[in-house]
């Protein structure tokens, strides 16, 4: 599915635009999200609660409107945003959460907050229906050879895809994966999601 001029449009006003044709991907996904503000978890909440994914896979800085690696001093401030974010995502007994943690989280944090996660310091490797899925916090830690799906996050750059490979980065665009059919949907983010992560393109971070 590719992107239409009025989703963006859209994104700055309303949030996420989900297409009527999800519908019949509910249930049956594999949902990706990377840098994700605090202000942003209302509209995740939305998201999960409409594609019902059998997984959630997020690649890192689980509160990207608090920079740890900056400042440590805001950890209690971090912990408040996971549980709030915990509730967004509302993990339950059809629903498996894979978290890959970035540069401004905190492991220890998130392993408390998220009991039931399948949790991996910056990189690792998950298989989900049959398929692998290579994940790391940046680009240039995804390791070993690639998988069909290779996702993570960081720093802004384009998604790649060869004849049996995809690179998908979650800072640009949330991507939905039909676990059946294992086509990529991109999604895009809410205007407002840049401004959450501090500026991060500007910044560096």
């Amino acid at each position: 599915m590719t992107h239409k001029w009025w989703m963006h449009l859209y994104g700055v006003f309303f949030g996420i635009y989900i297409p009527r044709e999800f519908q019949y991907l509910k249930g049956k996904v594999v949902l990706h999200l990377a840098d994700t503000p605090s202000t942003f978890y209302g509209a995740v909440s939305r998201l999960v609660h409409t594609l019902d994914p059998m997984y959630v896979i997020h690649t890192g800085d689980l509160a990207d409107d608090v920079k740890l690696a900056l400042n440590p001093g805001d950890l209690e401030r971090y912990r408040g945003k996971l549980l709030e974010l915990r509730r967004a995502i509302s993990p339950g007994k059809n629903r498996k959460l894979v978290i890959v943690t970035g540069n401004h989280d905190d492991e220890n944090s998130v392993r408390e907050i998220f009991p039931d996660a399948i949790v991996f310091p910056r990189k690792g490797r998950v298989e989900i229906e049959g398929e692998e899925y290579n994940l790391s916090h940046d680009r240039n830690g995804l390791e070993g050879s690639p998988a069909r799906f290779n996702l993570f996050g960081h720093e802004p750059s384009g998604d790649e895809t060869d004849d049996s490979h995809y690179y998908l980065n979650g800072v640009n665009t949330i991507h939905v994966i039909s676990a059946v059919s294992g086509e990529v949907y991109r999604l895009p983010y809410p205007g407002y999601v840049n401004d959450g992560r501090l500026l991060r393109r500007k910044r560096g971070l």
